[in-house]
């Protein structure tokens, strides 16, 4: 069996469901542990049977044992029963889930796209950053301080126009895109102190890729956009030219390199290809989207992720 662990009206999963042959439970964590029953039980006869499985909302009970391939993509939190209103309670309520939900994942001897504990920290940009240069890869030279001396001076040692301002992560309620800093923000300098600032020499480009990596398989689409969006793509999709593209063989093996260490089967990465040709890594988001490039270049991006759990699964039953 095939679980995927996501939320509803996710167009990305949805896409890969259509590939999908072999038994699959999608499965909300925002469902549990309302909707979603545990039952773990062990046995204190060592030669008793054990007993590990769960029954998600509208669906049959699952065996762990039973699941060969798992499909761990942006999930929702633990959704608390309403009529839980202490806080103390609800505290509570919410670490003991967290605890036993945690718990089940690691107790799923099977393949993982990505193993959550790798999702999480393969997210960290520092993280990405350290090993990306440790593997090979071309990286922008970067600050990330809330000391406003330090930021100040980065800032100043460079022309002007020549460094991007960007955040961690871009939360709904604070967006923030990327951007060049200019001398109003220089003049802002010292509110650094309130929270660390990313900056980074800013690197021109001919073209951004989107590089979707399927374990061995690396699917890299080139962006063209128009000039006002050069510091980031993402805000100018909508009239960007896209392509297949085909990394060069080192800096293919570098990315395989970093997605190894990272221990993940899947990421979505930026880069930035320079006028003179060389490929500068911005970021690894390991459950970045794939849509907006594999439907304009026509990649088969969700066939390669149905494959792979199949392919899986299919291992793990030993069926073939």
């Amino acid at each position: 069996m095939i679980l995927i662990v996501s939320f509803p009206d996710n167009a990305h999963v949805e896409r890969v469901l259509e590939h999908l042959t072999r038994p699959t439970t999608v499965f909300d964590i925002a469902d549990f542990p309302v909707r979603t029953q545990l039952d773990v039980r062990f046995s204190a006869d060592p030669g008793g049977a054990d007993r590990l499985s769960f029954t998600p909302s509208g669906h049959p009970e699952i065996d762990l044992a039973d699941i060969g391939a798992v499909w761990y993509r942006r999930v929702r939190p633990i959704g608390l029963d309403p009529a839980l209103t202490d806080a103390t309670s609800r505290l509570f309520a919410w670490s003991e889930s967290t605890e036993a939900l945690t718990g089940l994942w690691h107790a799923m001897e099977c393949f993982w796209m990505n193993p959550p504990a790798a999702d999480e920290a393969g997210q960290r940009k520092i993280r990405q950053l350290q090993v990306a240069r440790e593997v090979g890869l071309s990286v922008p030279e970067t600050l990330i301080t809330n000391d406003p001396l330090l930021a100040a001076a980065f800032v100043d040692e460079r022309p002007e126009g020549s460094v991007i301002r960007k955040a961690f992560r871009n939360i709904a309620e604070a967006p923030r895109s990327t951007a060049l800093v200019t001398r109003e923000d220089r003049a802002h300098i010292d509110d650094v102190r309130y929270a660390p600032v990313t900056f980074q020499q800013f690197v021109p480009a001919d073209l951004d890729l989107r590089v979707i990596v399927v374990e061995q398989e690396i699917f890299a689409a080139s962006i063209r956009s128009e000039p006002e969006y050069r510091t980031d793509y993402r805000l100018g999709i909508g009239s960007a030219e896209f392509n297949a593209y085909e990394l060069p063989d080192d800096v293919a093996a570098a990315l395989l390199a970093l997605h190894a260490r990272l221990g993940l089967a899947y990421g979505a990465s930026d880069f930035r290809v320079t006028p003179d040709g060389e490929h500068v890594f911005l970021e690894v988001n390991p459950g970045g989207e794939y849509l907006f490039a594999s439907d304009r270049t026509g990649q088969p991006v969700p066939q390669a992720i149905a494959a792979s759990l199949e392919r899986h699964d299919r291992d793990h039953a030993g069926t073939g």
